[in-house]
This record gives structure tokens, C-alpha cells and sequence, in this order.
């Protein structure tokens, strides 16, 4: 399939660095075949978790997993009724956004929608920034409120969470893999670093500090994590990015070294209106590869 979409604003709408909500109705045409009536689908890194909301609302269980603090809170906030076991107060003005999964997620989006991905958190909120943590909280307050649910919510690292569906012996239909790929350059994305690292710490000070990938590592993580997805998945979908290092090119052939062969791979052209708010670029490629698990 190659197609061309517009990029759409997704229904849980929050800023979040390779959020992939606005690419829905291209995965859904190509997952959807894939699934089997009230099938599993999961996902390694759930980005802004837009995608997991909408298969959900499909009427499809859902497994949502990722390391960062911020989309594990909107996951929490919209899609269970789980409350925090982690609070550790100090006495600062941040002890009043700790206390929830709905304050938490509030919190990063307001920051990210005033400061961007910057790593300085300011010392004090100005009244633009307390309404804007308002403005996310009522929204994700009102996508919550609809009462879909995800079968199970994990945060851990992408192995110990693959590890953890075979320990639990869940298996799944459809695995969707976009990972934190490096820039095209093979330099690692700094935006990662913000929300898995510097908004953890926001949280909780004793958190431990996650590695984001660059050119050094990512095709080799890339091959294992496709290998242990296999083991609990009927279908692995790998996505990535003309954006991204590596280029198509370089991982098909990295791919095929591996000895993993792709049953199809699903194309996309886009705008990139609804990006990242980075204004890097005005357009960009999707690639979508479907490949057969072991189950």
C-alpha cells in the first residue's frame, strides 16, 4: 500500500515528540486486517497513546508500554483508574501536579506547549502556564470520562517489557514497534531525553536515567527487539521515518542480514502539520513493514 494522507488531529490531542495519532487512519488500514474479533494489539512505545485510545475504541484489547514518565501518566490518566504508588513530596510547588496520572500528564504538556522541549524546568509557574496545565487537564479530564480502558498499562524499558508478556504468556496480534529513532544525521534525539529523563526526575529525583539510541545502537536494538516481539506476536508492524536514521536503505538491508524478511511494506506520504511543532521539515515519508511472528 502507498498512499498519501493529510495528517489529522487525533482525539486525545496533547504535545508529545513522535506523537503517531495523526497517522491513524493509515494503521488502521493496515492493521485492521490483521486483527482477529476482540484481538490484542500492543504497542513497545505508546508515544502520546492516541493510536492505543482509538484501537480501544475500536473494541480491540489494548497494551500500552513506555519507559517515559509522560506518556506512562496520559496512558494512566485516560485509560485506567490507577493512582500513583510513587509520590515522593519535598514541600516544592511541583507537590500539587505529583499526586495524580491526570496532574502528571497536565503538568508535561503544559510545559512542552509554553517552553518546548527544553530541559530547564522553570522555578515558578506564570499565569499562562498554570491555564494552559488547566486547558490539558479538562481535556484529558473529558477523553478519560468516555470509559475506554486498556487491558493492561506497563512502563518499563522495551526489553524487560517484551520479557514480561512472555513471562506473563500474553500473546498478541499485532505488535506496533516506532521506536526513538536517531535523527537522520545518527545523532540521537534530544526531545526523548526531555520526557524519559528530565520529566522523570520532576517526579521522582531517584529515577534512573534512560539510554536514547543513536547511529551506534540502533540497528542492532532495532534486530533484538523485532526477535523477542516474535515471540508473542501473530504480526510485528515496524514504523520509521524518512526523518530518521536509518534510511529505509540501510534498514532493509540490515533486515535481511538478520535473516527477518518483511511481508509487506506500507508506504505513506504526509504533511507535516501535525508533526512535532518543530517546523523541521514540511512533509515526510512513513514506512510501515509487516512481519510474521511466531505465533
Amino acid at each position: 500500500m502507498d498512499i498519501i494522507l493529510k495528517g489529522q488531529k487525533p482525539i486525545l490531542d496533547l504535545p508529545y515528540f513522535g506523537r503517531q495519532s495523526r497517522f491513524f487512519e493509515f494503521f488502521d488500514k493496515c492493521i485492521t486486517p490483521l486483527m482477529s474479533k476482540n484481538g490484542i494489539y500492543a504497542e513497545t512505545n505508546s508515544g502520546s497513546n492516541s493510536n492505543i485510545f482509538m484501537f480501544a475504541k475500536k473494541g480491540y484489547k489494548v497494551i500500552a508500554n513506555d519507559i517515559s514518565l509522560y506518556s506512562n501518566s496520559i496512558a494512566k490518566a485516560v485509560m485506567s483508574n490507577d493512582k500513583p504508588t510513587d509520590i515522593m513530596l519535598d514541600g516544592s510547588y511541583l507537590d500539587k501536579y505529583k499526586k495524580s496520572y491526570l496532574d502528571r500528564a497536565s503538568l508535561f504538556a503544559g510545559l512542552i506547549d509554553i517552553y518546548g522541549y527544553n530541559p530547564q524546568i522553570p522555578d515558578h509557574f506564570d499565569n499562562k502556564l498554570d491555564k494552559t496545565i488547566i486547558k490539558y487537564r479538562e481535556h484529558l479530564k473529558s477523553v478519560s470520562e468516555q470509559g475506554i480502558r486498556a487491558y493492561k498499562i506497563y512502563n518499563e524499558d522495551l526489553f524487560t517489557y517484551l520479557k514480561k508478556l512472555q513471562e506473563e504468556h500474553i500473546n498478541v496480534d499485532v505488535m506496533f514497534m516506532d521506536f526513538a529513532w536517531p535523527w537522520r544525521d545518527g545523532t540521537k534525539t534530544d526531545e526523548y531525553d526531555t520526557t524519559a529523563n528530565v520529566f522523570s526526575k520532576i517526579i521522582n529525583s531517584d529515577s534512573k536515567s534512560v539510554q536514547i539510541w543513536d547511529k551506534n545502537n540502533v540497528i542492532k536494538n532495532v534486530i533484538q527487539a523485532i526477535n523477542e516481539a516474535k515471540k508473542v506476536s501473530k504480526y510485528v508492524l515496524l514504523s520509521n521515518q524518512s526523518s530518521n536514521y536509518p534510511t529505509p536503505e540501510i534498514l532493509e538491508v540490515a533486515l535481511l542480514k538478520h535473516g527477518i524478511k518483511y511481508e509487506e511494506r506500507h508506504t505513506m506520504l504526509t504533511d507535516a502539520e501535525y508533526e512535532d511543532n518543530l517546523g523541521k521539515e514540511t512533509f515526510f515519508r512513513e514506512y510501515l513493514y509487516v512481519i510474521k511472528g511466531n505465533i
